[in-house]
């Protein structure tokens, strides 16, 4: 009996932790700071677990971000989540290289009805080349979802 109940709870825990993630990964476009736009993919590695990947640019700049990114369901409504990141942005602007880390905190909302994935996120950005220095931004994502 003790092993009966213990499959079952794993059983349900599995279950559980497949269908709290809204979609496997999600291809779109994303505006914001420090590029003020371009093509962005979102990937889950696992549940709660996230690669977020971003090519853009702005006037004579190439930038490509990086984020790993944690995932958690909110309670309502459904299809809202949170998430918290960090990654590099690596980057060229009139021959010099742009480096630079960013973290991010953001909201990420997945329709039940259609595959539209909607993101907003805020955060520090620490640039170390071309010069050293502190910033804010942050992003809105706009994305179709694959299941």
């Amino acid at each position: 009996m003790k092993k009966l109940l213990l499959i079952g709870l794993l059983l349900s825990s599995i279950t559980t932790v497949s269908w709290s993630q809204q979609y496997s990964t999600a291809i779109g476009i994303k505006g914001g700071y420090p590029s003020l736009g371009g093509i962005d993919i979102k990937h889950f590695l696992s549940s709660g677990l996230a690669v977020e990947g971003t090519i853009g640019g702005y006037s004579n700049t190439l930038l490509i971000s990086a984020m790993l990114e944690y995932q958690k369901s909110l309670p309502e409504p459904t299809g809202l989540d949170w998430y918290l990141g960090v990654g590099p942005i690596l980057g060229v602007s009139s021959g010099s290289v742009v480096l630079s880390a960013n973290g991010v905190i953001g909201v990420d909302y997945t329709f039940q009805d259609f595959p539209l994935n909607i993101s907003l996120d805020t955060g520090p950005i620490v640039s170390l080349s071309p010069s050293v220095g502190m910033g804010w931004g942050g992003g809105l994502a706009i994305r179709y979802a694959l299941k």
